[in-house]
């Protein structure tokens, strides 16, 4: 293979960690392991992933300078602490997550990084992570058949019912209800 030559894996990989990542989480729930160890695996392997596309991307971008007329996308998260701070979310998603904790990891404070927060994913601190957590929570309602206050325990929440509110407010169901309504 040419030393310049780069090759775009990244669709073929994503399914791949996709299917690779749901395994293992499956793996976890059959087999009640209580420290996760599959699911740790896995997020190592998407934070590995996330790296490498990075790399991709910037040498893309490096290779084909004159490719971008448009206007950059602010969606894209062009601030490398955005990535990282996704990164961190992702990686500790099974948690209560704060704006001054994840600001102190990319070394920003909390009032810039909430700020970067708005004007790149047009979305503030705590509702990204709810989201995050919330499109977690409904795939391990598809997936496992734990209890939805086990499901907002791995997340996090301290209380069942303030889990129930945010679901509830991003999918206008209850988890009860989104679970029924795939029987």
């Amino acid at each position: 293979m040419e030393k310049d030559k780069v090759v775009n894996i990244q669709p073929l990989m994503n399914s791949q960690v996709e299917n690779q990542f749901t395994q293992q989480i499956q793996e976890d729930f059959t087999q009640k392991n209580p420290d996760h160890s599959a699911l740790l695996h896995s997020l190592e392997t998407v934070e590995v992933l996330d790296v490498l596309s990075d790399y991709y991307t910037a040498h893309e971008k490096q290779k084909h300078p004159k490719k971008e007329t448009a206007p950059s996308n602010k969606n894209n998260g062009e601030h490398k602490e955005i990535k990282q701070a996704i990164r961190y979310i992702k990686k500790n998603i099974h948690r209560s997550i704060t704006l001054e904790e994840v600001a102190n990891y990319v070394y920003l404070s909390p009032f810039y990084l909430s700020k970067l927060f708005k004007n790149e994913l047009n979305i503030n601190f705590i509702n990204y992570v709810n989201e995050q957590k919330m499109l977690y929570a409904k795939e391990q309602l598809e997936k496992s058949d734990w209890a939805v206050h086990t499901i907002a325990k791995n997340l996090g929440f301290s209380r069942a019912s303030y889990f129930c509110k945010v679901f509830k407010k991003q999918f206008d169901m209850t988890p009860k209800e989104y679970r029924d309504s795939l029987k």
